[in-house]
Protein backbone atom coordinates (compact mmCIF):
# COMPACT_ATOMS: atom_id res chain seq x y z
CA UNK A 1 0.00 0.00 0.00
CA UNK A 2 3.02 2.42 0.87
CA UNK A 3 4.42 1.53 -2.48
CA UNK A 4 1.03 2.84 -4.23
CA UNK A 5 1.06 6.13 -2.50
CA UNK A 6 4.37 6.77 -3.09
CA UNK A 7 4.05 5.95 -6.88
CA UNK A 8 0.93 8.05 -6.95
CA UNK A 9 2.72 10.79 -5.52
CA UNK A 10 5.46 10.88 -7.57
CA UNK A 11 3.07 10.33 -10.47
CA UNK A 12 1.61 13.73 -9.52
CA UNK A 13 4.62 15.66 -8.70
CA UNK A 14 6.04 14.61 -12.10
CA UNK A 15 2.42 15.49 -14.03
CA UNK A 16 2.91 18.63 -12.36
CA UNK A 17 6.58 19.20 -13.33
CA UNK A 18 5.87 18.39 -16.69
CA UNK A 19 2.89 20.79 -17.07
CA UNK A 20 4.61 23.55 -15.28
CA UNK A 21 7.84 23.20 -17.99
CA UNK A 22 4.76 23.19 -20.41
CA UNK A 23 3.44 26.26 -19.43
CA UNK A 24 6.45 28.25 -18.82
CA UNK A 25 7.38 27.08 -22.64
CA UNK A 26 4.06 28.79 -24.22
CA UNK A 27 3.98 31.44 -22.29
CA UNK A 28 7.72 32.57 -23.32
CA UNK A 29 6.57 31.58 -26.86
CA UNK A 30 3.99 33.92 -26.48
CA UNK A 31 6.16 36.68 -24.98
CA UNK A 32 8.78 36.09 -27.16
CA UNK A 33 6.55 36.31 -30.37
CA UNK A 34 5.48 39.73 -29.06
CA UNK A 35 8.55 40.50 -28.72
CA UNK A 36 9.21 39.94 -32.66
CA UNK A 37 6.34 41.57 -33.27
CA UNK A 38 7.30 44.43 -32.09
CA UNK A 39 10.87 43.86 -33.48
CA UNK A 40 8.92 43.73 -36.81
CA UNK A 41 7.21 47.12 -36.33
CA UNK A 42 10.23 48.71 -35.44
CA UNK A 43 12.03 48.46 -38.06
CA UNK A 44 9.58 49.81 -40.51
CA UNK A 45 9.46 52.63 -37.86
CA UNK A 46 12.85 53.37 -38.06
CA UNK A 47 12.32 53.73 -41.98
CA UNK A 48 10.28 56.25 -41.19
CA UNK A 49 11.73 58.31 -39.22
CA UNK A 50 15.01 58.02 -41.31
CA UNK A 51 12.93 59.23 -44.44
CA UNK A 52 12.43 62.50 -41.68
CA UNK A 53 15.95 63.86 -42.93
CA UNK A 54 14.55 63.23 -46.36
CA UNK A 55 11.43 64.90 -45.90
CA UNK A 56 12.85 68.21 -43.75
CA UNK A 57 15.70 68.48 -46.95
CA UNK A 58 13.01 68.60 -49.46
CA UNK A 59 10.23 71.01 -47.45
CA UNK A 60 12.27 73.04 -45.69
CA UNK A 61 13.19 75.09 -48.90
CA UNK A 62 10.12 75.71 -49.92
CA UNK A 63 8.86 76.38 -46.02
CA UNK A 64 11.38 77.67 -44.83
CA UNK A 65 9.76 79.74 -42.24
CA UNK A 66 7.74 76.51 -40.53
CA UNK A 67 10.97 76.12 -38.49
CA UNK A 68 8.92 74.69 -35.64
CA UNK A 69 7.29 71.75 -37.36
CA UNK A 70 10.52 70.86 -39.00
CA UNK A 71 11.98 71.02 -35.29
CA UNK A 72 8.92 69.13 -33.67
CA UNK A 73 9.72 66.46 -36.29
CA UNK A 74 13.38 66.34 -35.99
CA UNK A 75 13.01 66.20 -31.80
CA UNK A 76 9.74 63.18 -32.68
CA UNK A 77 13.02 61.61 -34.72
CA UNK A 78 15.84 61.93 -32.22
CA UNK A 79 13.39 60.95 -29.31
CA UNK A 80 12.46 57.74 -31.47
CA UNK A 81 16.32 57.17 -32.48
CA UNK A 82 17.14 57.34 -28.42
CA UNK A 83 13.57 55.56 -27.12
CA UNK A 84 14.91 52.31 -25.17
CA UNK A 85 11.70 50.68 -23.96
CA UNK A 86 8.61 49.54 -25.93
CA UNK A 87 6.65 52.50 -24.54
CA UNK A 88 8.60 54.82 -25.37
CA UNK A 89 9.19 53.81 -29.41
CA UNK A 90 5.48 53.68 -29.54
CA UNK A 91 5.56 57.08 -27.67
CA UNK A 92 8.04 58.97 -29.89
CA UNK A 93 6.22 57.22 -33.12
CA UNK A 94 2.89 58.74 -32.24
CA UNK A 95 5.02 62.11 -31.83
CA UNK A 96 6.19 61.50 -35.32
CA UNK A 97 3.21 61.09 -37.19
CA UNK A 98 1.50 63.82 -35.48
CA UNK A 99 4.29 65.70 -36.79
CA UNK A 100 4.30 64.62 -39.92
CA UNK A 101 0.74 64.82 -40.63
CA UNK A 102 1.07 68.88 -39.45
CA UNK A 103 4.13 68.75 -42.34
CA UNK A 104 1.75 67.21 -44.93
CA UNK A 105 -1.28 69.79 -43.63
CA UNK A 106 1.01 72.71 -44.58
CA UNK A 107 3.16 71.17 -47.87
CA UNK A 108 -0.39 71.56 -49.68
CA UNK A 109 0.31 75.14 -49.42
CA UNK A 110 3.34 75.06 -51.45
CA UNK A 111 2.07 73.60 -54.96
CA UNK A 112 5.95 73.87 -56.38
CA UNK A 113 6.75 71.59 -53.69
CA UNK A 114 4.23 69.41 -54.12
CA UNK A 115 4.33 68.66 -57.62
CA UNK A 116 7.92 68.09 -57.80
CA UNK A 117 9.27 64.73 -58.09
CA UNK A 118 12.01 64.58 -55.59
CA UNK A 119 8.33 65.24 -52.94
CA UNK A 120 6.15 62.61 -55.11
CA UNK A 121 8.48 60.25 -54.69
CA UNK A 122 8.99 60.80 -51.20
CA UNK A 123 5.17 60.88 -51.06
CA UNK A 124 4.77 57.46 -52.30
CA UNK A 125 7.23 55.81 -50.19
CA UNK A 126 5.89 57.42 -46.73
CA UNK A 127 2.50 55.75 -47.92
CA UNK A 128 4.21 52.57 -48.69
CA UNK A 129 5.52 52.40 -45.18
CA UNK A 130 2.28 53.85 -43.57
CA UNK A 131 0.99 50.51 -45.11
CA UNK A 132 3.38 48.11 -43.22
CA UNK A 133 3.26 50.00 -39.90
CA UNK A 134 -0.58 49.05 -39.96
CA UNK A 135 -0.01 45.67 -41.92
CA UNK A 136 2.84 44.84 -38.44
CA UNK A 137 0.56 47.15 -35.92
CA UNK A 138 -2.56 44.43 -36.72
CA UNK A 139 0.37 41.27 -36.41
CA UNK A 140 1.78 42.94 -33.20
CA UNK A 141 -1.81 43.10 -31.50
CA UNK A 142 -2.70 39.40 -32.80
CA UNK A 143 0.85 38.12 -30.70
CA UNK A 144 -0.45 40.60 -27.40
CA UNK A 145 -4.02 39.56 -27.79
CA UNK A 146 -2.52 35.70 -27.96
CA UNK A 147 -0.17 36.24 -24.70
CA UNK A 148 -3.22 38.12 -22.82
CA UNK A 149 -4.97 35.01 -23.03
CA UNK A 150 -2.15 32.80 -21.90
CA UNK A 151 -1.30 34.74 -19.16
CA UNK A 152 -5.12 34.86 -17.99
CA UNK A 153 -6.33 31.20 -18.65
CA UNK A 154 -6.53 28.73 -16.09
CA UNK A 155 -4.55 27.14 -14.20
CA UNK A 156 -2.25 29.21 -17.05
CA UNK A 157 -2.19 31.88 -14.90
CA UNK A 158 -0.76 30.43 -11.88
CA UNK A 159 2.33 29.94 -13.74
CA UNK A 160 1.68 33.05 -14.64
CA UNK A 161 1.33 35.03 -12.03
CA UNK A 162 4.52 33.38 -10.42
CA UNK A 163 6.72 34.50 -13.07
CA UNK A 164 5.27 38.06 -12.72
CA UNK A 165 4.04 38.47 -16.18
CA UNK A 166 1.81 41.11 -16.72
CA UNK A 167 -0.93 42.38 -19.24
CA UNK A 168 0.09 44.42 -22.54
CA UNK A 169 -1.54 47.08 -23.95
CA UNK A 170 -2.48 46.77 -27.53
CA UNK A 171 -1.31 49.22 -29.99
CA UNK A 172 -4.59 52.03 -30.22
CA UNK A 173 -5.90 52.90 -33.69
CA UNK A 174 -6.85 56.10 -33.66
CA UNK A 175 -10.50 56.57 -35.61
CA UNK A 176 -8.12 59.07 -37.83
CA UNK A 177 -5.84 56.09 -38.73
CA UNK A 178 -9.40 53.70 -39.20
CA UNK A 179 -10.06 55.75 -41.98
CA UNK A 180 -6.50 55.93 -43.31
CA UNK A 181 -6.77 56.33 -46.85
CA UNK A 182 -3.06 57.01 -47.42
CA UNK A 183 -1.13 60.53 -47.67
CA UNK A 184 -2.78 62.37 -50.41
CA UNK A 185 -1.77 65.72 -52.02
CA UNK A 186 -3.60 67.96 -53.79
CA UNK A 187 -1.93 68.81 -56.64
CA UNK A 188 -2.79 71.97 -58.40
Amino acid sequence: MVLIVIAVAVFIVVGIGIWAVSVYNQLVLLRNNVDKSFANIDVILKQRADQISSLIEITSKAMSHEREIFTALSDARSAYLNAGSMQNKIDASNQIEKALKSVIAIAENYPTLISGESFIELQKSVSDIEDKIAHRRESFNDSVNLYNIGITVFPDVLCARFLNYQRMPLLAISAQEVAYDGVKFNHS
